[in-house]
């Protein structure tokens, strides 16, 4: 589930007048920002967390031609929209917010009379570094001026982003010949990804021969090294730095893997390689990578 904090109290934030903008009218626009139903808690790097906004017209005679904007915080990008039909407004032109923008804008709606809404929900893919962020939702229309809301603020914690890769040489063999293999993880994000977890599953005409080397920058804690001769190479407890400058952190593996010597088979064998970490919070899956033709 996404989680995401929420500083202000209550959720509905208020809105605040702002002068001119698009529109040369009074202000007749109210505009609240929201988390999502359901959102609680903080947010990572790489998750997704929903936001609702809603405008309201709070003149006596109606809006038309209004556009509603997000603001968004940090490198937060928009991803897509949830909704556009939770308010009473009627939509005249499809205005339709555009992808990974820190911007995203939508229209155009006319309202009505006074108490007439808009309410959009939509999604954003968190991004940044650490820290406590706001962001804040606008409105406008042909005749009024710019409303935005007060801020909404939102932690964005440190967190790891994880991705994986996996060679092996030489990538042909015959029976009885071992082969090596490594399973490389780098770290990319703002945090230490921690309780790692490496799980290599051999083809079944392999079996994990030892040999074992660890490399990078990691540190490892109480882990536990694979069985001899089994096709599930697991290797745990190991921690990778957050990214340094321009410098990753880095796990490596090397091990030895040998072709059964009476496994009969000939063919090309790719191995699948899992990566869990933080309790499995995070995961990367490589399903089918480095193969070796066996003849």
């Amino acid at each position: 589930m996404t989680r995401l904090a929420w500083l202000l109290p209550p959720l509905a934030v208020t809105a605040a007048l702002v002068s001119a903008g698009c529109g040369a009218g009074p202000t007749t626009l109210g505009v609240t920002l929201t988390a999502a139903p359901g959102q609680t808690s903080q947010i990572a790097p790489g998750e997704t967390a929903s936001f609702v906004v809603t405008v309201t017209d709070t003149g006596p005679s109606g809006t038309s031609g209004v556009t509603v904007s997000a603001d968004l915080p940090a490198d937060f990008r928009y991803k897509d929209t949830h909704s556009l039909s939770g308010g009473t407004g009627v939509r005249t032109k499809p205005v339709d917010a555009q992808g990974n923008s820190a911007q995203p804008q939508w229209g155009v709606w006319e309202l009505a009379g006074h108490g007439d809404t808009i309410q959009i929900q939509f999604d954003a893919v968190a991004g940044g570094q650490p820290g406590t962020y706001s962001m804040t939702a606008s409105a406008s229309g042909s005749s009024t001026q710019t409303t935005v809301s007060e801020g909404l603020s939102v932690i964005l914690l440190a967190a790891p982003q994880l991705s994986a890769s996996v060679s092996v040489a030489p990538n042909q063999a015959v029976a009885g010949q071992d082969v090596t293999y490594e399973v490389s993880v780098i770290n990319q994000g703002t945090g230490a990804a921690t309780a790692v977890d490496v799980l290599v599953t051999l083809p079944p005409v392999f079996a994990y021969d030892g040999g074992e080397e660890i490399l990078g920058d990691s540190s490892r804690s109480n882990g536990t090294n694979p069985v001899q001769g089994t096709t599930l190479a697991y290797f745990d407890g190991f921690n990778i730095p957050p990214h340094n400058g321009a410098t990753p952190g880095e796990l490596s593996i090397r091990f030895r893997a040998s072709v059964l010597p009476n496994a009969g088979a000939v063919g090309t064998y790719p191995v699948a390689v899992q990566v869990l970490a933080d309790s499995g919070r995070y995961r990367v899956n490589v399903p089918a990578a480095a193969p070796v033709q066996v003849g």
